[in-house]
């Protein structure tokens, strides 16, 4: 995910611009602020825009535990993101 520098991303991934907008940080409340979520540490975790949009978006949206096992089993068998991430590398520090 990138917070401020998108170029830098797409760059780094290999990616367009419009593609790095999916791996874009967001801020996902686990129980929707529209079912009273509210804007609390507990409530809030980091999200790409993707997730957090595509979560929102279901017919019966799941709970916050079982949407996180969707994504990891299907990250597992790598097609979660329409976008594929062709060059990761690990941080250096």
């Amino acid at each position: 995910m990138w917070e401020t520098d998108q170029r830098s991303f797409s760059a780094r991934f290999r990616v367009t611009d419009r593609a790095a907008l999916h791996f874009r940080c967001t801020a996902e409340h686990l129980e929707a602020r529209c079912d009273g979520g509210r804007d609390t540490e507990e409530n809030v975790v980091a999200a790409c825009l993707y997730c957090n949009k595509n979560r929102h978006k279901r017919k019966r949206p799941k709970d916050a535990v079982s949407y996180g096992d969707l994504v990891r089993s299907r990250m597992e068998q790598g097609r979660w993101h329409p976008v594929a991430l062709t060059h990761i590398t690990a941080p250096t520090g």
